[in-house]
This record gives structure tokens, C-alpha cells and sequence, in this order.
């Protein structure tokens, strides 16, 4: 077995060193007795070999693990920098869309205004165009109403008067039926009595002939001249009644013809009237058509002031409208503000993961590289085999070993300790001065953290451990309890609890130290 075959070396070595160095150094054969080395101690060799190889075998399953972990920590960190490309490409693309829509915007907006200010002009030179038009139809109609007024009031006063000749006319016209009528009746009555005179007078005449007759008869029979000379009285009396008769015609023929002529002049009134009826009929027709004109002109007036007001609430429509594109506007010149800081906060940040990346990568390659050397100074122990000739120099070889293995210790210790809290510190910082979503965007996506954590908290162990393997409680031996355990083991418990140091023989304290390179974990 190799821990047989180094123990073979290690005894086989001291007497090669003697043949040839016995000349040299005759100090080596007075002290035969420091050159054995006794079963336990190699025991605690072989025990510490076996320790080694299983610790050895634990770190490479630790470092596969880590190499495991930094790949997907490598994919998910390309992956986080994939979507972050991916979405500050969308941020941009939005960007630049909400900057061509607020461009668009604005050239409406310009537009807007070029066409409303355009029509706000036309509007005003129509409306004052149509207010001059307002103004000189209000002249000129009130003029005209003036003059309408004036000749209401004169066909007022007509009226008036009209409606008192139409009264007098009336009332001469009634007084003329009871004229009329009166002298129809009295002419009836004349005409009834002359005719009952004439009548009578033919019948007295009659009578009276006959009396005359009988009495001319009576008196001719006596007397001749008698009857002859009342005859003649009789005769110049009936005369005389008939001239006066004649004369009571002619005065009823004159008042007929003066009624007649009242009746003529009556009528020609009549006449009068009716033209003037008819010339005032025709003025009121004049004076509706005029009024017909006027409602109409006021109808016209009265649609133009509506149409003054649709163009006055057109402009006001238009106006609220030219606000509500300016607060439209503004608010899209706030978002716009808003978009271009989440932009310069993106890339600060996406600086700022750029940073963190360089010095992640910083220090990922100065772990690589003390992991490089680390695994080349294990490969160097590991191939370090004693001669087959010296095998009483095992003990040189576990010193060589040993000093390996502590300078091992110190560089994965500086390398575990120095480099993460250098990783973690920035990370703290910018985590600690930036606001809490930022603060939550940088930390939720990379991962890396808990780990740098957990290698920042790895302390240097002991001399003889390579610090990787969580160390345990230490508890100190009681003396009481290590009576009852065996020779090989409260050997092994006291090397572990004393001091790492070897007493070596004199002749090997000639022995060349193995010293390594000095690794400079922060010059990357």
C-alpha cells in the first residue's frame, strides 16, 4: 500500500543520506537514536494522509458545485442582461413611438391652431361684418319704425275720424231712411188725401152740382139771375180752393225735389267715403305688406343673431377643445419627462450592472486563478513521491507537505475571505444608496449574492485545513475521558488539540524549506 511504501522510503532515506554524507557531517553517527520514527506517529501520518485525500475529494465536489453554480449563475446573468437589452430595446422603441406620436401630436396641435386661429379670423370679419349689417338693418329700421310709427299715428287719427264720419254717416243715413220714410208716408198721405179731397171735392162737386141742379131747377124755375150769380160765386170759390190746392202741390213738389237733392248729396258722401275707404283700404294693405317686410327683416335679424350664437358656441367648443389638446399635450410632455428619467434611471442602472459585472468578473477571475493554482499545488502534492532509497525521510516529505498545504490554506483563505467581501461591499452600497425599486430590480435578478455572502462568512481555519469545510464546535479532551479510549486514537486527539510543529531530527533541519509563489489575489 503507498502509506507501507512511504514508510519504506522514509526508512530507506536516512541511510543514503549516511553513506553519502558520512564524510561530510560526522555528527550523524553519534545520534543513532533521534533517526526511528515510532508506529504512532505514523499512524497519525497515514490518519492525516486519509484525512487529506477526503478532504481533498470534498473540495473537488465543492468546486464542481461551484462551477456548477457559476454556470447557472453565468446563464442566468446573460439571461438577465438578454432582458434587459430586450427591455430597454422596448423602452426605446416605446420611446421613440410616444416621441413620434407627441410629434404628431404637436404638428395637430400646430395645425389646430393655424386653422382655428384662420377661422377664429373669418369669424370675427364675418361677425363684425354682420354686426356692421346688424347695425345699419337697426338704423334703418328703426327709422323706418319711426316713420311707421308716425304714419300708424296719422292712420290711427284717420281711423278715428273715419270711425266718426262712418258714425255720422250712419246716422245720417238713418236719418235719411226716416226722412225718407216720412216723406213717403206724408206724400202717400198727400197723395191718399188729395186723392180723398178729390174725391170729395167731385162728390161735393157733385153734390153739390146736383144740389145747384135742383136748386138752379128750383130757383131757374123762379128765378134765373139767382142762380146764375151763386153760380158764378160757387165757381171763383172752387177756384180759389183749387189754385190754393195747386199751390200746396207745387211747395210738396219743391220739398220733394229738395229732398231729392239732399238724397243726391248724401249719396255723393256716400261716394266720398267709399273712395276714401277704399284709398285707406289700399294704404292698409301697403302698411301690412310693410309690416310683413319688417317680420320678415326681424325673422332674417332673429336668425342671424342665432347663427351669431351656433358660431359663438362653435368657438367656444373650439376653444375648450384648443385646452383640452393643450392639457392632452401637457400631459404627454409630462410623460415624456417621466419616460426620459426612467430612461436615465435604467441607465444608471444598467451602468451600474455593467460595473458590478466588471468586478464580479474581476473577481470570478481571481478566484479562477487561485483555484488554478490551488489545484496545481494539490496536483503538486499529490505527485510528490519519496525515493524508493530513502524511506527513513517521510518526514521530510509530510513537512513539504505540510508547508504546501499551509501556504494552500493561506491563499483559498485570502481568496475566500478578501475577494468576496471586495464582490459584496459595492453590491451593499449601491443597494443601500439606491431608492427601493431600484434597489429591488438590481437585487431579485442576480443570484450571486447569497453566495458571495456564504464565502464571505468562511473564516481562516487552522493550521492544516484548507478552510472550504465548514469547521466544527471545538470541544477540548477531558483527561478522564481519554484514558478510556485507545492508544491510536488519544494519540490522534492530541495531535489534533497540540501544536502542528514536528520535531524533526538534527539531520534534517538541513533540509531546504519548499517555498511556493506568492499569489497576488488583487492584481486583476
Amino acid at each position: 500500500m503507498a502509506p507501507k511504501k512511504k514508510a519504506g522510503k522514509g526508512a530507506k532515506e536516512p541511510e543514503i543520506k549516511k553513506k553519502k554524507g558520512g564524510k561530510k557531517d560526522p555528527s550523524l553517527a553519534n545520534k543513532p537514536m533521534e533517526m526511528p520514527i515510532s508506529e504512532e506517529i505514523r499512524e497519525f501520518y497515514h490518519i492525516q494522509i486519509r484525512d487529506l485525500e477526503d478532504r481533498l475529494a470534498r473540495y473537488q465536489q465543492k468546486w464542481d458545485e461551484l462551477a456548477v453554480q457559476e454556470k447557472l449563475f453565468r446563464q442566468e446573468f446573460e439571461q438577465l442582461a438578454n432582458n434587459k437589452k430586450e427591455i430597454v430595446a422596448f423602452l426605446k422603441r416605446t420611446l421613440n413611438q410616444r416621441v413620434d406620436e407627441i410629434t404628431n401630436l404637436n404638428e395637430q396641435l400646430q395645425s389646430l391652431q393655424l386653422a382655428k386661429e384662420m377661422e377664429k379670423d373669418a369669424f370675427e370679419a364675418q361677425l363684425a361684418q354682420v354686426r356692421h349689417e346688424f347695425q345699419e338693418t337697426k338704423d334703418q329700421l328703426t327709422t323706418e319704425n319711426i316713420i311707421l310709427g308716425g304714419k300708424l299715428a296719422a292712420l290711427e287719427e284717420f281711423r278715428l275720424q273715419k270711425e266718426e264720419l262712418m258714425e255720422k254717416f250712419m246716422l245720417l243715413e238713418d236719418q235719411l231712411r226716416k226722412q225718407e220714410n216720412e216723406h213717403k208716408d206724408y206724400v202717400h198721405a198727400l197723395e191718399k188725401k188729395s186723392a180723398l179731397d178729390a174725391d170729395r171735392l167731385k162728390k161735393e162737386i157733385i153734390q153739390r152740382v146736383n144740389v145747384v141742379a135742383t136748386e138752379f131747377r128750383k130757383v131757374a124755375m123762379s128765378q134765373m139771375g139767382d142762380t146764375t150769380k151763386r153760380a158764378i160765386m160757387e165757381n171763383n170759390t172752387m177756384t180759389l180752393q183749387l189754385a190754393k190746392i195747386a199751390r200746396q202741390g207745387m211747395q210738396l213738389l219743391q220739398e220733394n225735389e229738395q229732398l231729392r237733392g239732399d238724397q243726391d248729396n248724401l249719396c255723393r258722401q256716400l261716394a266720398l267715403l267709399e273712395n276714401s275707404q277704399k284709398v285707406m283700404a289700399r294704404h292698409s294693405r301697403g302698411h301690412q305688406k310693410i309690416i310683413l317686410m319688417l317680420t320678415e327683416k326681424c325673422r332674417e335679424q332673429q336668425q342671424g343673431t342665432a347663427e351669431a350664437k351656433q358660431l359663438r358656441l362653435l368657438l367656444s367648443q373650439l376653444e375648450q377643445s384648443l385646452t383640452q389638446l393643450q392639457k392632452d399635450n401637457q400631459a404627454l410632455r409630462s410623460q415624456r419627462e417621466q419616460l426620459n428619467l426612467q430612461l436615465e434611471r435604467q441607465q444608471a442602472e444598467g451602468q451600474r450592472l455593467q460595473q458590478e459585472l466588471a468586478e464580479e468578473q474581476k473577481v470570478r477571475a481571481s478566484l479562477e486563478t487561485a483555484l488554478a493554482q490551488a489545484t496545481t499545488f494539490l496536483q503538486d502534492i499529490v505527485q510528490m513521491q519519496p525515493d524508493k532509497e530513502d524511506g527513513d525521510f517521510d518526514v521530510v516529505l509530510q513537512l513539504q507537505c505540510k508547508e504546501m498545504l499551509k501556504h494552500l490554506l493561506v491563499m483559498l483563505s485570502s481568496a475566500m475571505v478578501l475577494s468576496p467581501q471586495m464582490a459584496v461591499s459595492p453590491r451593499r452600497e449601491s443597494q443601500s444608496c439606491g431608492p427601493p425599486k431600484e434597489r429591488r430590480y438590481s437585487t431579485q435578478p442576480l443570484k450571486t449574492g447569497p453566495l458571495l455572502q456564504q464565502l464571505s462568512s468562511v473564516t481562516p481555519y487552522q493550521l492544516g485545513d484548507l478552510g472550504l469545510v465548514p469547521r466544527r464546535i471545538h470541544i477540548p479532551p477531558n483527561p478522564e475521558d481519554l484514558r478510556l479510549l485507545s492508544h491510536t486514537t488519544r494519540v490522534g486527539n492530541l495531535w489534533a488539540h497540540s501544536s502542528p510543529e514536528v520535531r524533526v531530527p538534527g539531520s534534517l533541519k538541513r533540509f531546504k524549506k519548499f517555498s511556493l509563489p506568492k499569489v497576488s489575489l488583487l492584481s486583476k
